[in-house]
């Protein structure tokens, strides 16, 4: 507790929030003793939105100047054999020109984590399968795309949670001293 109450204002409302939706769904839990996973993914990921925002408050991305947007278009450019395609174009202007939410989340995470910052990079926006990348099982539940009837997603859903729990409390230790959580899944990579 003293922890939080000795971060700044504008950082210390952020984590309370995040706090808040970390809590959340266990009251939901209690209430209709039942577990309801899109609930708890839910609240889940509005508390990483949360540490995302302190962590950039805290530190926040440097903005490139024009020379280095040209070098990284430049680089895209040459990824993709010089052809400029509708997919070149959307590439660029989501990982130059405006990053959004994408870019502010992998900042964060690479302040927070430095070298384990491509792994839950990875896990949040670049696995393989779209699926089961943590952002757009976030997006699916909120457009309403998983079928909360189907077993197969919910156990798909709720083998991914523990991956956005670890990072979630992980990012907490970094924000609040208190030992958080080890993730034995970098410890083994390592």
């Amino acid at each position: 507790m003293d922890g939080i109450l000795a971060l700044r204002a504008d950082i210390r409302h952020k984590v309370d929030a995040a706090l808040y939706w970390v809590r959340e769904p266990k009251r939901l839990f209690q209430e209709f003793y039942r577990s309801d996973q899109l609930r708890v993914y839910s609240g889940y990921w509005n508390a990483f939105e949360c540490l995302v925002d302190a962590v950039n408050i805290i530190r926040p991305a440097p903005q490139p100047s024009r020379a280095e947007e040209k070098q990284l278009i430049d680089k895209l450019l040459a990824k993709n054999s010089g052809v400029v395609s509708q997919q070149f174009i959307l590439q660029a202007y989501q990982e130059v020109v405006n990053p959004g939410f994408v870019g502010k989340a992998s900042h964060a995470l690479r302040v927070c984590f430095e070298e384990e910052a491509a792994h839950y990079i990875r896990e949040c926006f670049k696995l393989p399968r779209r699926q089961d990348r943590l952002y757009d099982i976030r997006n699916a539940i909120n457009h309403g795309d998983i079928d909360a009837e189907n077993p197969n997603e919910l156990l798909r859903l709720e083998a991914r949670l523990p991956r956005l729990w670890m990072i979630i409390w992980r990012m907490f230790g970094r924000l609040v001293p208190f030992p958080a959580p080890l993730d034995s899944q970098i410890m083994k990579n390592q």
